[in-house]
């Protein structure tokens, strides 16, 4: 089964479960807000820092953080401004098998 990370009234998140509810693909929902270490760091495991924050959303603005900002932490920092403020990483990620994917890659399903 997949996992979807999101936050429920997300219009993207919502979007992507209409979809997958459409193709009548299970999917177990984790609120993104509720991310631990070992979680996150299996999706670095898995995709870059870029793929996987979004640096134009609300969250990354009221930071100020942009992709260049961004390229200048190191993965450390970037891990810890994660877990502090898990709405930077992009919506919704799913988890399928041992892939990672984010945004609109679910279309893919």
């Amino acid at each position: 089964m997949l996992k979807f990370y999101g936050i429920k009234n997300c219009n993207s998140v919502k979007k992507a479960m209409d979809y997958l509810n459409s193709k009548q693909i299970e999917f177990e929902f984790l609120d993104i807000k509720k991310l631990d270490e070992e979680t996150l760091n299996f999706w670095f495991s898995k995709r870059s820092v870029l793929e996987l924050v979004n640096t134009a959303g609300m969250s990354a603005r009221k930071l100020g953080l942009n992709k260049e900002k961004l390229q200048n932490l190191n993965q450390d920092e970037i891990k810890v401004m994660i877990l502090q403020n898990p709405t930077l990483i992009k919506r919704p990620l799913i988890v399928k098998d041992d892939e990672v994917f984010v945004a609109k890659e679910y279309e893919s399903f």
